[in-house]
């Protein structure tokens, strides 16, 4: 049996070099690249993580409630993201039709809005506050304006609860 002796060029050698180099450099920017996508802030990864960040925050929610084909959610969430005092005093959260039936249903039950709840049923969305333990404080319907914004910082002062840590004031 006769054995080879494998001779590797140098050539090949700094070329399998350089092309791992390449494919890392090109793998980091990719993923530095996916990193960079902007954060929905309407987005929370369950409920209980809305209120557990409010809770931490001291802060209510203020959440979208978005019907299948809602016609009109895109400019209500420019607008209450528009308001640069509604950031900084709620945790924003979004109730999908289709993504989150329980917590949409749970919205229409509650037989105080329905006026409001119509609008549903029209594909236009609703947005509302609740408070820590998902009571739904208010309910509007439509794209919100500079008086809708000044009810939701009175709403914001009159129901802000002490961020865990804080020391409560007799």
């Amino acid at each position: 049996m006769i054995q080879r002796k494998i001779q590797l060029h140098w050539k090949n050698v700094s070329l399998f070099f350089f092309a791992l180099i390449g494919f890392s450099w090109l793998g980091y920017a990719l993923w530095s690249r996916l990193q960079t996508i902007p954060h929905d802030p309407w987005k929370q990864a369950t409920p209980v993580s809305a209120r557990q960040k409010a809770e931490k925050e001291g802060k209510s929610i203020l959440f979208l409630i978005e019907p299948q084909a809602c016609t009109d959610c895109a400019e209500i969430r420019k607008a209450l993201e528009g308001f640069a005092d509604i950031q900084s005093s709620y945790v924003l959260d979004a109730i999908q039709e289709g993504s989150d039936p329980s917590r949409y249903e749970s919205v229409l039950i509650d037989d105080r809005y329905g006026d409001e709840i119509s609008a549903l049923s029209d594909r236009r969305g609703l947005w509302g506050v609740t408070n820590g333990s998902d009571e739904i404080l208010f309910l509007k319907k439509g794209v919100p304006g500079l008086e809708e914004e000044s009810i939701l910082l009175k709403l914001a002062e009159k129901n802000r609860f002490p961020s865990k840590g804080a020391e409560i004031e007799p």
